[in-house]
């Protein structure tokens, strides 16, 4: 992830005026109120599109935030390792995101050159090195994903480096080749002007991979062209994928960061918490539908991210930068996550980022500690210290049951009740169903559920989901923090089921056959 804040600068006002003045004159972004007494309404679960095969290691973690002394020290504690242990992730990416092209795997510290992106970070931190990486990776039993430093180093000292993780232990399966080259620095610029200059180039890295690891996964960096970032930066990155598809050889996926923001509009909960699935529709119409056939999608990053509105000069104060961190946001991710399990073109889905706080002097110098919510909390802010964020609630059965494989299917609800979602990006104001899911197949049949409405909704189960089930249910207020407020907690019920259901506001809910 790049810091985008001078571009959203630049349309930041615009756009969110433009989608809050919007809501003012449609009306609340949520389902209506529920009446005292009412009954829930009823729909019939009904399985949608094509059945996919799920990898056991299909969903993942980035391997961030690295930068700050505070944050790049956890990565040695050996209870963080076992924190992050605990989210069940199948992947992590080694190293980083950004910070990948900009370290010296050899020392674990940031190169330092004119124009480069981490000037004096390297003091009073700890560096990371991939002894340090191989340690996280056998205490979370993950596969890694290593994105190769294409902007600062060579492809010789690369390939040496992956020698060395295989020495220490790590499995050399998926290479990503570099992170978000579109960026617009001139640093990118100069080395990779166009997507058919980095094509090139990288056509030339894919033949030396192959020809000392025959069996590697290769990805490629492309743009996620579905988000207003996009337009904010320029025909370089609205070209990008053009010129890269146009001239790539060899390589097996294009790798894509889909990042959503909710329109900053003070309590609009429904935006927050089906923004996910409304960002996930636009992406994979877009983004995803522009890939061409034989490719697989690689999302190595994704979030709901929150524009640091407040730090623009005079921005309207009656907008917020956004919510920090809620259940309405673990929703949002959870129902994102799901979309992109049950879609065949997808081979991983990998969460940015391992930890996060609240706002501080040293992590606002790292470019951002608060925008991008994360699995653990970092401490900082009052937060508890590696502490269960809400996405780590509702990511981890997902995650757990994902590391068993097995086939899935998308669950659709007609007539479940709507919500209305206004993104800032991808720019838009539409209308989700309330009700997303994911039926697992097979061997080892189960469903997740998600209640994205403030209203509670009666189903009745797919055929294969008729007989008693066991249901586990997740719920918490939607504005609760946990992990930052002490008394907020996520709340699990279990109970059985046969045929029909009740799902609670704001819940996930995993079925089980007994």
């Amino acid at each position: 992830m790049v810091d985008t804040r001078p571009v959203f600068r630049r349309w930041a006002v615009v756009a969110g005026v433009t989608v809050a003045a919007v809501l003012a004159a449609s009306g609340p972004a949520v389902a209506g109120p529920v009446l005292p007494g009412a009954p829930p309404a009823t729909v019939t679960l009904q399985p949608a599109g094509a059945v996919r095969e799920v990898p056991t290691d299909f969903f993942g973690v980035n391997g961030a935030r690295i930068i700050s002394p505070e944050n790049a020290e956890q990565w040695h504690d050996p209870v963080f390792r076992q924190a992050l242990a605990g989210v069940d992730a199948g992947l992590i990416r080694v190293q980083g995101g950004t910070t990948s092209q900009w370290i010296d795997w050899r020392t674990g510290r940031f190169i330092q050159r004119p124009g480069g992106e981490f000037p004096g970070q390297n003091e009073g931190r700890n560096p990371i090195l991939l002894s340090d990486w191989a340690d996280v990776v056998r205490a979370t039993g993950a596969t890694p994903i290593f994105d190769l430093n294409v902007l600062t180093s060579t492809v010789d000292e690369q390939i040496a480096m992956l020698h060395e993780a295989q020495r220490l232990g790590m499995d050399v399966r998926y290479v990503e080749l570099g992170n978000e080259l579109w960026d617009p620095g001139s640093y990118y610029r100069e080395v990779y002007p166009t997507g058919a200059d980095y094509a090139r180039a990288m056509n030339e890295w894919i033949v030396r991979l192959r020809q000392e690891f025959p069996d590697i996964k290769i990805g490629v960096s492309g743009a996620d062209d579905s988000s207003i970032v996009t337009v904010a930066l320029g025909p370089r990155i609205q070209t990008w994928n053009a010129g890269l598809y146009a001239n790539i050889r060899g390589a097996d996926a294009v790798v894509l960061h889909p990042y959503w923001t909710p329109d900053p509009v003070q309590a609009d909960i429904g935006s927050t918490a089906a923004g996910g699935v409304a960002a996930w529709n636009s992406f994979a119409d877009k983004a995803i539908g522009g890939v061409p056939a034989g490719m697989e999608v690689w999302i190595t990053e994704y979030n709901q991210i929150n524009i640091p509105f407040g730090e623009i000069p005079g921005f309207p104060p009656q907008l917020i930068s956004g919510v920090p961190q809620t259940w309405a946001v673990g929703l949002s991710v959870a129902g994102f996550a799901l979309s992109s399990l049950t879609d065949p073109r997808v081979r991983m889905s990998v969460l940015h980022a391992a930890i996060d706080g609240l706002p501080s002097a040293r992590s606002r110098a790292a470019n951002g500690n608060e925008e991008i919510h994360a699995l653990l909390a970092d401490g900082s802010g009052g937060s508890i210290e590696y502490g269960r964020t809400a996405l780590n609630e509702a990511l981890t059965p997902i995650y757990t049951r994902g590391r068993e494989g097995g086939t899935v299917q998308r669950i659709t609800a007609d007539g479940a009740p709507e919500v209305t979602v206004a993104l800032g990006t991808p720019l838009g104001i539409t209308r989700v169903t309330s009700i997303v899911g994911a039926e697992f197949l097979g061997d080892h049949p189960g469903a997740f559920l998600v209640n994205l409405g403030n209203q509670p909704v009666h189903v009745r189960m797919p055929d294969a989901l008729s007989g008693t089930l066991t249901a586990d249910t997740l719920t918490a207020p939607p504005l609760s923090n946990p992990a930052f407020t002490p008394s907020d907690h996520v709340t699990e019920t279990r109970t059985e089921v046969t045929g029909e259901a009740t799902l609670p506001p704001y819940s996930l809910t995993q079925l089980t056959p007994r």
